[in-house]
């Protein structure tokens, strides 16, 4: 298995348990708190569990050989859009400030969005060691 290989397992996996934590955490915090700051923060973990599980499975099960620099260009567009939902995340907790559901919706978003901006960061790193 080459260095990117074992690379794209490690983030797959990571990006994989990081799914499935925030999915269980989401739905806790969905079911015990609903319609309330943290209820709106466990709407968003659920979302973005799912995706980021369904992410992290492509990611450690795609089979097409890729170039470093394919994937490095891949990962740069993710930081770029990492950071929209960064501002995505802030916006909405601003706009709905008096609104303790919604602001948990916002938080979520960039909790999720700053995990996803700090991974990306360290494997486009990664990538350009290799």
């Amino acid at each position: 298995m080459s260095e990117v290989d074992k690379l794209k397992q490690v983030v797959g996996k990571r990006v994989v348990v990081w799914g499935v934590i925030s999915l269980v955490i989401g739905i806790v915090l969905l079911f015990s708190f609903q319609l309330t700051l943290l209820g709106g923060i466990g709407v968003q973990a659920i979302i973005w569990g799912l995706i980021d599980a369904l992410i992290g499975a492509s990611i450690m099960f795609k089979q097409k050989e890729q170039s470093i620099e394919k994937i490095s260009q891949t990962v740069s567009k993710s930081i770029k859009f990492d950071i929209l939902v960064l501002i995505v995340g802030i916006i909405v907790i601003i706009v709905y400030l008096q609104d303790p559901y919604m602001m948990g919706n916002g938080i979520g978003v960039v909790i999720q969005g700053f995990f996803l901006l700090v991974l990306d960061n360290i494997y486009h790193k990664t990538l350009m060691n290799l």
